[in-house]
């Protein structure tokens, strides 16, 4: 914050009734400057305190605002994401962002494809800055329906999270870390068993590998997941 003093001066009527009596208190005058140095001491040690005071809001409330900027810029980014909003989206970005989801780095086009296609709905906690709010690291932790798990009555799944990291008004780095203690054995593993034997074809376009651990990004891919998603719901919800 910048300050700027100026110098007051007094008003002469003020000093001219000291001036007539100077000759009657001329041997008071040690006197007279001790006690003006006392009060000039009290008003200096006063105004310090305002001024501190004054100063304190602006220096704590600093780190405050920055976070708040850093937590909406991260809010933005996750409910564009949850919306399959990429435009939207790609606006939260730096231009080299590192965007690192799914254990690997994935196209973000096709990553929302497949979530779109797969039935993935989000229920978001408020963004939160993490450690020093000078870092720019923000989590949002979150609920997730996947593979039409809502349609199958299960879920939502918590404890997942976004890990992000803002720098002057952009994500430079997202991340997104999932839970899937119980979303596994309730939902992927019996898709993946059931896919992988009923269309075994269309299971080795849609992962990875034999493992069925990862999934394969392709426009191809998608609309296989899309199909058979649907076809496991009518068939589980009999």
């Amino acid at each position: 914050m910048s300050m700027s003093t100026q110098n007051v001066k007094p008003d002469p009527g003020v000093l001219e009734p000291q001036h007539k009596r100077q000759h009657r208190w001329s041997g008071g005058k040690r006197i007279g400057a001790v006690a003006a140095a006392a009060v000039a001491l009290v008003l200096i040690a006063a105004l310090l305190i305002i001024q501190s005071r004054e100063e304190a809001p602006a220096t704590d409330q600093t780190p405050v605002a920055v976070n708040a900027r850093a937590e909406e810029v991260a809010t933005g980014f996750v409910e564009a994401y949850g919306a399959f909003d990429v435009e939207q989206a790609m606006t939260y970005l730096a231009d080299d962002a590192t965007i690192a989801v799914l254990g690997a780095q994935d196209d973000l086009r096709l990553l929302s494809s497949w979530l779109e296609a797969t039935g993935y709905q989000q229920i978001v906690d408020p963004c939160e800055g993490v450690g020093n709010s000078a870092s720019g690291s923000i989590r949002c932790t979150f609920a997730f329906h996947a593979l039409r798990s809502g349609e199958l009555g299960r879920g939502p799944f918590g404890g997942s999270s976004f890990d992000l990291v803002v720098r002057d008004g952009k994500i430079v780095h997202a991340s997104q870390d999932w839970e899937i203690e119980k979303f596994s054995p309730q939902v992927w593993e019996p898709f993946a068993n059931w896919v992988s034997t009923v269309h075994p074809k269309d299971a080795a376009v849609m992962y990875q590998d034999d493992s069925h651990s990862g999934v394969r990004l392709t426009e191809e891919s998608i609309r296989l997941w899309e199909l058979r998603t649907l076809e496991y719901v009518e068939e589980v919800g009999r």
